[in-house]
């Protein structure tokens, strides 16, 4: 997982409710925002407006107080959930910026020009981290729509309890700092003998928690299938192995003498050529298996 990073969180999302609210005031829509209010405010003493922008924290205070039925005025939240989608999903992904998915780091999620259908798309779904059917009112909640890939949003997650089985929530929670990724070779047996000493069969690959109490970094771990997933990935590891072999200290920085301000502007620039990942934990979203790249990369201090 990678963290949602954006200065302007608070105000897309109030651009966002904005949105909605325009839509709702149109006069060929079915919704009603007094009655919607009405009923938010006798639930959880807040409108339409402060729970589109609340934050996760907020968010889950409203869930404990929650009943376990809801006005029709409410369940229409759900559709109105639809109607976001297809008008404004698409410019979602793109103003917070996040080109990868944020569960996994391992899937694209961006925008593209469909020539066909005339119209930009995105290829990314919209996961509700409090699933709608169960918190309604959530449905069009900005900070409870989080960009993520298919695989995750349907495969894995699928409609789970996040508020009862806790998780790391994007918004709030660094995934790069509860946990690191980490290899060993392993020790030939009379099954694997004969591969080579630089092979990927000979690679274990494991993710380890900072803290092994921490439940939410476990189960999102499991959820995901994080360790499962990430173990196809032991060619990458083993480029890596050969990189770290070949670029040394000395060859780095016979490097920068020769090509800074040529083919990269700096260091990093070069790390990032020879790692084939972005190395800054501030850019992580920005490309797939970065966090995979990183921690094996710092761990054969390559970086």
């Amino acid at each position: 997982m990678t963290q949602i990073r954006n200065p302007s969180l608070d105000s897309l999302a109030k651009k966002y409710y904005l949105k909605i609210e325009s839509y709702i005031n149109q006069s060929n829509t079915k919704y009603q925002l007094d009655e919607v209010n009405c009923d938010l405010l006798n639930l959880f003493d807040k409108d339409l407006e402060q729970i589109v922008t609340s934050k996760p924290k907020d968010i889950r205070e409203f869930i404990k107080i929650a009943p376990s039925e809801f006005s029709k005025e409410i369940n229409q939240l759900k559709d109105l959930y639809e109607v976001f989608r297809n008008k404004w999903s698409v410019e979602l992904i793109e103003d917070l910026n996040i080109k990868v998915c944020p569960f996994c780091n391992r899937e694209y999620i961006f925008k593209f020009e469909d020539t066909k259908k005339k119209k930009a798309r995105v290829i990314a779904s919209l996961d509700h981290y409090y699933d709608k059917d169960t918190y309604p009112f959530l449905a069009v909640s900005f900070y409870n729509l989080i960009p993520s890939c298919t695989i995750c949003n349907s495969k894995f997650k699928h409609t789970e309890n996040f508020y009862i089985n806790h998780h790391l929530h994007p918004y709030e929670d660094d995934f790069n700092k509860r946990a690191k990724f980490t290899h060993f070779f392993n020790i030939p047996t009379h099954a694997n003998k004969h591969y080579a000493i630089f092979s990927k069969e000979r690679i274990t690959l494991d993710l380890k928690q900072t803290d092994e109490n921490d439940t939410k970094t476990k189960n999102t771990i499991e959820t995901f299938r994080l360790k499962e997933l990430y173990n196809e990935h032991k060619d990458i590891v083993l480029e890596l192995i050969q990189k770290a072999e070949i670029y040394n200290d000395s060859y780095i920085d016979e490097l920068m003498q020769k090509y800074e301000g040529t083919l990269f502007k700096n260091r990093e620039d070069l790390l990032r050529l020879v790692t084939c990942g972005y190395v800054s934990d501030e850019d992580l979203h920005k490309r797939p298996l970065s966090k995979l790249i990183k921690d094996i990369s710092e761990e054969l201090n390559l970086i």
